[in-house]
């Protein structure tokens, strides 16, 4: 039996509640995994920039890019003209942009663009 000091008022606060809690547990499902490959992504292109000039060369410097790109499932994104290295004597450094579009809520997408670089000296 109910108490005289219960109305049931708190269950439209609750259901705002769970609902607001299941949108932004969707975005994260489908935001995460965007920012978590690039976060790989400019990883791998730091430790491709530090390959010695003398055992690749810009073209197998892309190679493994696109590799990694092809790896990490973002290859759709990235292409050899998203992508430019500079060679010197001292350093490498790689610029690679690109952007992803993701339904951040259903009915609602958004546009993330990511410009990664690395600039790493060589030995």
């Amino acid at each position: 039996m109910r108490g005289e000091s219960e109305s049931g008022k708190g269950r439209i606060g609750t259901i705002l509640g769970l609902l607001l809690l299941a949108g932004v547990a969707w975005v994260i499902w489908n935001v995460f995994p965007v920012f978590y490959a690039n976060y790989e992504f400019s990883d791998k292109m730091i430790d491709i920039a530090r390959t010695p000039k003398y055992r690749a060369n810009d073209d197998k410097i892309m190679d493994l890019l696109m590799k990694e790109a092809t790896d990490l499932r973002i290859g759709g994104y990235i292409n050899r003209s998203s992508c430019k290295i500079e060679t010197q004597e001292q350093y490498r450094k790689i610029r690679c942009s690109y952007s992803r579009e993701v339904e951040v809520l259903p009915g609602y997408k958004h546009v993330f663009a990511f410009d990664n670089v690395a600039d790493q000296p060589l030995v």
